[in-house]
């Protein structure tokens, strides 16, 4: 349980009553550091965390109720706030809560602020954005890779699930210049079922789901150029999948290379032999071998008769790939090891 010894952050969590704010709730639960002031929801507003979430029973929280948005009453509140709203709707809250608090250390999980100009969110996301200033306030969340300007900025884009596990197991290759731009990147990915976030659509029901498996957005998918522009490349193809299970994402990544099995290797272990978050396999890892952490497993080879450099990479969706990602991020900017509250493995759903 918490240690109130320490310094204690004052968190708000801005729509809070789906997977990822699930999530946020059961991590805080075992940070040191935080003391969860607020959580947000309109569906469920009145009602206790407890009533949605039984498995909080008889925790910190039992006392804890969602309530309406009120940006006055957040922005006085809180030092962090965790922004677990859809595209498209997070920046106005975000520009609202930014103009009352300029201090306030906001972690937004939606693609509001990812790229790194409104344009080319507005091309992807078909949308006006409203809040082009702050674009430049603002820090992709991907620490392995943009660390010194996370500690920079109090807005954080938390990054998508998809590119998280793709853009980690391209980078070290991508960084040394051991990708061929003249054939394209290939990345095959397959995500559970709560990537889709907690709502009631036919398409994600349980007969429609189980004991089926399938590809979508094969046409073009809004992860593809959020990889492309954090990678560097000029395109990426992206194929997304739909497996019946609760949580995790297994990536299979390919691309043209000279460099040999062992070259990629040791550059893979040379470049993360420092990110405690990362670690490297010697056999493909499973989707479950990280569920429930901050984790991404790695594993790397080559596929000598096509010249193919080949990377599996898993991580939890709703960790890595949302929640304790963000937490690791809400380290960063508060001055905790980035592990705080992350040594934790064990899942909820």
């Amino acid at each position: 349980m918490q240690d109130t010894s320490g310094p204690s952050v004052k968190v708000s969590i801005i729509g809070g009553s789906g997977y990822t704010g699930a999530e946020l709730l059961r991590l805080l639960l075992f940070h040191p550091f935080t003391d969860v002031v607020s959580v947000t929801s309109r569906q469920f507003e009145g009602q206790k965390v407890t009533e949605i979430f039984p498995h909080f029973s008889k925790s910190p929280y039992e006392n804890l109720s969602f309530e309406n948005y009120n940006s006055e009453k957040i922005a006085e509140i809180s030092d962090v706030v965790f922004c677990c709203l859809p595209h498209k709707a997070a920046f106005p809250i975000v520009k609202e809560l930014h103009e009352i608090k300029p201090e306030l250390k906001i972690i937004d999980f939606s693609a509001d602020f990812r790229f790194k100009d409104a344009k080319r969110y507005e091309k992807v996301y078909g949308v006006e954005h409203t809040a082009k200033e702050l674009f430049k306030k603002a820090a992709y969340g991907l620490p392995e890779i943009n660390r010194e300007e996370i500690k920079k900025k109090n807005i954080i884009a938390n990054p998508g699930c998809y590119p998280t596990s793709i853009i980690l197991g391209l980078y070290p290759a991508r960084v040394k210049n051991l990708i061929d731009s003249s054939f394209p990147v290939i990345a095959d990915s397959k995500s559970g079922v709560t990537g889709a976030g907690r709502k009631s659509t036919l398409a994600f029901t349980y007969c429609e789901v189980n004991e089926s498996f399938k590809a979508y957005s094969v046409e073009g998918h809004r992860h593809a150029p959020e990889i492309a522009e954090k990678l560097d490349l000029s395109s990426v193809r992206f194929t997304p999948h739909l497996v019946p299970m609760n949580r995790g994402i297994l990536s299979t990544i390919y691309f043209k290379t000279n460099a040999t099995k062992e070259e990629l290797k040791e550059i893979y272990r040379e470049f993360y032999k420092d990110e405690y978050f990362i670690r490297l396999k010697d056999n493909p890892p499973k989707t479950s071998d990280v569920a429930g952490t901050n984790f991404c497993d790695i594993y790397v080879t080559k596929d000598e008769e096509n010249g193919l450099g080949v990377v599996v990479s898993v991580i939890d969706n709703i960790g890595k790939g949302a929640s304790s990602q963000a937490v690791q991020n809400m380290n960063i900017i508060c001055g905790f090891p980035e592990t705080t509250g992350l040594e934790i493995f064990s899942q909820w759903i």
